[in-house]
């Protein structure tokens, strides 16, 4: 992998197959999502949460504590899906100010000017068939549905369907004898 923190899963798969079966999933896998942290605080401090997103996505997710939730290893087997660069500057104190405005009491808090920090989110996706097939991501930290991941998880998905047949069509085919 690389050297991005990998956030520690909390849900493991029994929590998580009861979760998504509640939800409708009639099979499940675990996922991990590259995003990129940023720290909320008063001016000067420490973070006291962080601000989670990629440049794709149109609003962050809000993880509360001072410290992030990270383990030494790498993120274990399951899909690995990369979401690209981190939000530009002006992005990060844009999603900010939809978080805030969700919690008005948090005004004087704001995005602090450090680098993003790159870390590996631990999921759980969730699949149902039928006449329509249907995705669900639930977070591997809380077990909430992240339907903000959902378009980035599908298009990792794509991509990662694209590179396996572009693989699968370079590899010698042998002779029939």
């Amino acid at each position: 992998m690389d050297n991005r923190l990998t956030l520690t899963r909390h849900i493991d798969e029994d929590a998580a197959q009861q979760r998504l079966q509640r939800l409708g999933a009639s099979a499940f896998e675990p996922a991990w999502v590259r995003l990129w942290a940023a720290g909320v605080g008063m001016p000067g401090g420490q973070p006291g949460a962080w601000l989670l997103s990629a440049q794709e996505m149109r609003r962050a997710l809000l993880l509360v504590g001072e410290a992030l939730p990270t383990c030494a290893d790498q993120p274990e087997a399951g899909i690995h899906i990369e979401s690209g660069a981190p939000p530009s500057p002006a992005e990060w104190h844009r999603r900010w100010l939809w978080e805030r405005m969700a919690t008005p009491r948090h005004w004087r808090i704001q995005v602090l000017e450090t680098a993003p920090t790159p870390i590996w989110l631990p999921c759980w996706l969730g699949y149902r068939g039928g006449r329509q097939h249907r995705l669900m991501v639930i977070s591997g930290l809380s077990g909430e549905p992240l339907s903000l991941l959902k378009p980035l998880v599908l298009t990792g998905l794509r991509q990662a369907y694209r590179d396996e047949q572009n693989t699968a069509s370079r590899e010698p085919r042998e002779k029939a004898g």
